[in-house]
Formats: structure tokens, sequence, C-alpha cells
């Protein structure tokens, strides 16, 4: 049985004892900013009036959180909740396996991760920043730091801490190269000749089409038309821990494309695949010796090979990718255009291929003049030094002589 009294906020109501009739404790109970209903047990009248009080004050100052959600600010670990964090992400698998892979290396053994959330201060991260940078180069530390840091916004979003004490201004920016890394058409041509003929097709569309290798490497007979001089882009293969290699979709919906290939790169697309490929529509365009996709560290050693003995160890499997898109951005190509072409989702990766040719724009206006034509009368005027008022000073002068005699 229960018998109660309703207040401003809330109401009390005594819990009795049925059989007895005995006083058992007193039970608070109010409605929350949520509209859930929230509910305590005390064993006097006071003490739940006292409660009650004290969460209309905590609403009144805008500090509210369930109650239940308070016990977690102060239990949970920064380690739980990363794991209970990652459940609820919704990450594409290679980005959940390289997320795992920082907390391993960073988080789960280190006594920031075994912290309470909301013991965690900026000194705290700070401290743990420094280790992590004496642990591994400064893109990955910008990385674990920036992983680190949207976990923090999270909890906070979910009301487990005040603020996110993740405060080290451009931590999580990773260092850029200094200059992109693309070769010329030369150095492809002649790295061809120093691989395997198995091998060569792959390099040349690479260079040429700006297909990602998780692209190409999946590539099937279905996703290439010849006679069309077209390629279609919808799937990639991705080596995950402990799954092998998984083919999945693209990324994200720019990664779904149709990107046209010069007719010299069909014509040995060709013969590759008279020689080479699978057969049927779900053929492999570039498969192993014994039957599967080739592998990453395959393809690295082909390449590795290549690479030195053209004089280019910096030269990347990616960078082949940067190389075609050089190249199109030097065709005239629009921003838009590249975005389409590589399957950026914005544009401004591809800005910074149409900045890596704007030096071009200078040979443009140099060749340029072959065309103008310029009237002798003007040409005659442009060689005149300009005057601060438009040229009228000379003239001004002369009448002013004119004058004084």
């Amino acid at each position: 049985m229960a018998t109660g009294s309703r207040r401003g906020f809330g109401n009390t109501e005594r819990r009795k004892n049925a059989r007895t009739g005995k006083t058992t404790g007193w039970r608070a109970r109010y409605r929350g900013p949520d509209l859930g209903r929230y509910n305590q047990t005390f064993t006097t009248k006071i003490d739940a009036e006292a409660w009650l009080y004290s969460e209309e004050a905590l609403i009144a100052r805008g500090e509210w959180i369930p109650p239940d959600q308070r016990v977690a600010r102060v239990t949970v670990t920064l380690n739980e909740y990363v794991a209970a964090n990652m459940k609820v992400r919704k990450l594409a698998p290679r980005t959940h396996e390289e997320y795992e892979t920082y907390v391993e290396r960073f988080l789960t053994h280190d006594e920031l991760g075994k912290k309470s959330l909301r013991a965690i201060s900026a000194r705290d991260i700070t401290s743990w920043y420094t280790r992590v940078q004496e642990q591994t180069g400064k893109t990955m530390t910008a990385r674990v730091y920036g992983f680190v840091s949207s976990v923090f916004n999270a909890a906070v979003r979910d009301r487990l801490v005040d603020h996110n004490p993740c405060t080290i201004r451009g931590a999580s920016e990773a260092p850029r190269r200094s200059k992109k890394t693309v070769a010329t058409p030369e150095q492809i041509a002649e790295a061809l000749l120093h691989l395997d003929e198995r091998y060569r097709a792959m390099i040349l569309l690479a260079a040429w089409s700006g297909l990602r290798s998780g692209e190409f490497r999946n590539l099937r007979r279905r996703n290439l038309d010849l006679v069309g001089r077209r390629v279609v882009v919808e799937e990639q293969i991705q080596n995950l821990r402990g799954q092998g290699k998984v083919v999945r979709g693209v990324k994200t919906e720019a990664g779904a494309r149709i990107v046209h290939l010069p007719a010299s790169v069909t014509h040995i697309l060709e013969t590759h695949m008279g020689a080479f490929s699978q057969a049927g529509p779900d053929g492999l365009v570039f498969p192993s010796r014994v039957g599967t996709p080739i592998s990453q560290s395959v393809l690295y050693k082909v390449w590795d090979e290549a690479r030195r003995a053209i004089g280019r160890p910096d030269l990347r499997i990616h960078d082949l990718r940067a190389t075609a898109a050089t190249q199109a951005a030097r065709t005239g190509a629009t921003i838009a255009e590249l975005q389409a072409r590589l399957g950026h989702t914005t544009p401004n990766a591809a800005m910074k291929y149409q900045a890596a040719v704007a030096a071009r724009d200078a040979h443009i206006a140099d060749a340029l003049d072959d065309f103008i034509l310029v009237p002798v009368d003007l040409t005659a005027r442009k060689k005149k030094s300009p005057t601060p008022d438009g040229g009228k000073s000379s003239q001004a002068k002369a009448t002013g002589a004119n004058r004084s005699r």
C-alpha cells in the first residue's frame, strides 16, 4: 500500500506493509525533462523531499541528466566506454579494424584507458599524447588523437562527461606531404618494361584511370566494356584482420562510378585479358597465379622492383592514382570532372590536382602570344612610360610652357 502527497515538483508517497500497516519507507517520484518517470526510495519523508528539491535544482540550472547515467559517469572507464561506443558506431569494416588497432596499441594497456571517464583531465590527455608521440609517427599520432577526441565528443552527447578534455590545438591534424608525388608518362612507360607481363596492364590501368588499389585488384570482366572504353567501379577488395580478403561495395556513393579509358589502355587490356584473365562475367581481370585476387603484399613487391629500377623509390602504388588525376587535370578537366573520375565525395582533393598543374598557366599565357594581334599604334603607346595622372602630365607641361612664353 502507498499513501502520498503532491507538491509543486514531483510527489512523495508513504510505503506501507499491506499485512501489518507499518510504514516501510517513502518513495519520491517526478517526471524528468525527457518526459521519463524517475523514482527513488528513502527511509524518511524528509529525505525523499530533499531528493526532489535537489533534482528540481539540477533541472533549473540545466545540469540534469538521468540518475542512472550519473552512476555511469563515475564508474565507467575510458576503455569500457570505447568498447560500448564502437558497437553503436556505423563504421566501414576497414575503419572499424583501424580503430581497434588504435585501442589495442594506445589505450587498452595505457593508464589513460583504465581511468574513469569523468576523472580524465586535459592534463591527463596531454601526458597520454606525449606517450603516443614517443611510440609512433606524426601521422599516426594525429589519427589516434582524433579518434580519442571523437570518443569524448560522443561521451558529451551521452551526457557522461561535461566537456571534451582533448584540447590540444592542431593535435588531430596530420602533417601534409610537402608535394604530391606523381610519375611522368615517360616514367610509367619505363616502369612497364621492368614488370612481369602479367602485371603490366594492371599498372597501366592504375596510372591512367585513377582507380584505387582495392578497386582494380577486384576488377571483373563484367566491369569492363572494351568497346565503349569504360570501366564500371562498384566493388572493392580489402584485407581485413582475421577475415582475409573481403569483397564489399565501394565506401561511398561517389565511389560507385564509370571511368572512361584512353584507347591505348583498352588495347593493352584486351591483349592482357586474352592471355591472363579468368573466363566468365565474374572472372578476375587481374588474377594472381593461384587464381585469387592479387594480394596487397604481392602488388607492393612487384611495384617496388619496378620503381627502384627507374630510380623512383618514393613512388607508391597510391601515387599512381595521383598521377592519373594530375594527367587528367592537364587536359583541362574541371574540378567537378576530376571529382567524378576519382570518386571523391568532396571537391577538396580534386582541387589539389588542379593546383599541381597551375604552373602550366604561365606556359599557356606565353603560347597565347602567338594568336594575339595588336595594332601598331597601340603597341607604340604601350611603350611610353605611364604617368600618375594617366598620361595627362606631358600635355599639361606643354600647355604650361606655352603660357609662360
